[in-house]
């Protein structure tokens, strides 16, 4: 920013001056010449002196407040912007005009070449649209990192005392970090080692930690049990109030050697657990393959700490621009908040969820079209408070369809209250079970059920 320049001295002076000259002029009139002189400098002395004093003074006064945005942008924050918008334009020039693909003609006489290339613009039309959604989503993506990723500190503190509390333990610590994005539980990254060769347990740091923050702490996902003389960071978390049990049973469709459906169970780092189904188009070996890249495209997109909204799109981005031929994948999330217990429904194309409460069960239902469909995405999604005790039973549609087509919604639902029992595996296997009874002949679609129990430490 540009330095103010200051002209009080020079106003100081000017002024004084005038009042010297003023009062010599008068005073050598009525008193003797020296005197006057003395007293006419003096005066302008002083006045110059208060002129010069009061202006800065004033100066000071009405000087505005430093603006935050004066400040000088982080180089790594501004490096992202730049990309946000890059990434923006791109996903605008690739959208284009928003030209609407064209029929194509039930013709027998139109020529097979015009045909063609009708085909492969609709296609192209397509594809772009596919771009274009996934740049826009790499722009939003920058924008979040923009926002929350600059909330890591150094706790100078914190170091301090833990290294006097863990001393006695046989440890020296290099290093503290505490970490805590918005809304989001406070994580520390300790980077630690033992003394004299020895091996002191992550759960007793924690301990040690949970004493020092004044809340529950344990090791992060994924965080080693032992911490040796080799100098390693490891993460600790604020301890989740509840914990999830799972169970899964699966039948594959008659004549087929392998099921179409494809499951996740995964724990994020901010204390999410999220359970996954993947029905894909048809059976056997082809429906396996797109229900498996769909499973592992968004575990490694949660994994990487995009949101599930932002993950779905992507993956119907990539199912839609794949190859020539269309590929359709349902995709049922269910996302457990393990500190609040309430669990986030997503569904594209997905069958229907259940919720079992003591004696009654509560449904979750869609009407989206499987993704791979449109590029533009429009997922069924809802939210729940989840207790104690409570489970969440996701099944795709090869379970609903073996049941009575009037009856399908009431007849799993007294099936999930017949078998009263706080085991997910037992209750996975015991509805798979009895739903296959409807039918004496070997399944006509797969089916696979997935429970998750929630239980409160």
């Amino acid at each position: 920013m540009r330095r103010e320049e200051n002209y009080g001295w020079l106003y100081g002076i000017v002024a004084g001056s005038c009042v010297a000259a003023m009062q010599i002029g008068v005073g050598m009139l009525q008193m003797d010449r020296d005197y006057a002189i003395l007293l006419g400098a003096a005066q302008g002395l002083l006045v110059c002196s208060l002129t010069v004093i009061c202006g800065g003074i004033l100066a000071w006064i009405l000087r505005p407040l430093p603006m935050e945005n004066e400040e000088a942008p982080n180089p790594v924050q501004q490096r992202l912007r730049d990309y946000r918008e890059a990434f923006g334009n791109l996903a605008v020039s690739f959208a284009g005009e928003g030209q609407k693909a064209e029929a194509v003609p039930e013709n027998e006489q139109l020529d097979k070449t015009e045909k063609m290339k009708l085909l492969w613009k609709n296609r192209l039309e397509e594809n772009r649209a596919a771009v274009a959604i996934q740049l826009g989503e790499m722009a939003q993506i920058m924008t979040d990192t923009v926002e929350y990723a600059w909330d890591t500190r150094p706790d100078e503190e914190l170091e301090q005392v833990l290294a006097k509390k863990l001393k006695g333990m046989g440890l020296y610590v290099h290093s503290v970090l505490v970490y805590q994005e918005e809304h989001r539980r406070q994580e520390v990254y300790l980077t630690v080692s033992t003394r004299r060769r020895k091996c002191v347990a992550t759960k007793d740091i924690a301990e040690v930690l949970s004493r020092m923050m004044k809340k529950a702490m344990m090791p992060g996902k994924d965080s080693r049990a032992f911490v040796g003389s080799e100098k390693v960071t490891v993460l600790f978390a604020e301890r989740t109030n509840f914990q999830v049990l799972c169970g899964v049973e699966k039948a594959v469709k008659s004549k087929e050697t392998i099921s179409g459906d494809n499951f996740s169970l995964h724990r994020c780092r901010e204390g999410q657990f999220i359970g996954a189904l993947s029905d894909g188009m048809g059976s056997g070996m082809a429906a396996y393959r797109d229900s498996e890249m769909v499973i592992d495209l968004l575990e490694q997109f949660l994994e990487a700490g995009f949101s599930k909204e932002t993950a779905v799109r992507m993956i119907n981005s990539a199912l839609i621009v794949r190859s020539d031929a269309q590929v359709f994948s349902t995709i049922d999330i269910s996302s457990l908040d393990l500190y609040t217990g309430i669990c986030e429904f997503l569904k594209v194309g997905a069958s229907t969820t259940f919720i079992r409460r003591e004696n009654w069960v509560e449904t979750i239902s869609s009407t989206s079209l499987p993704a791979g469909v449109f590029h533009k995405l429009e997922p069924d999604c809802t939210s729940k408070k989840l207790y104690d005790g409570d489970m969440v039973i996701m099944v795709t549609d090869g379970v609903l369809d073996a049941l009575p087509a009037a009856h399908q919604e009431k007849l799993i639902k007294d099936i999930i209250l017949e078998h009263d029992t706080g085991n997910p595996s037992e209750l996975a296997a015991y509805i798979l079970a009895r739903v296959r009874q409807y039918r004496e002949k070997e399944p006509v679609d797969d089916m696979t059920v997935l429970v998750m129990g929630l239980v409160k430490y």
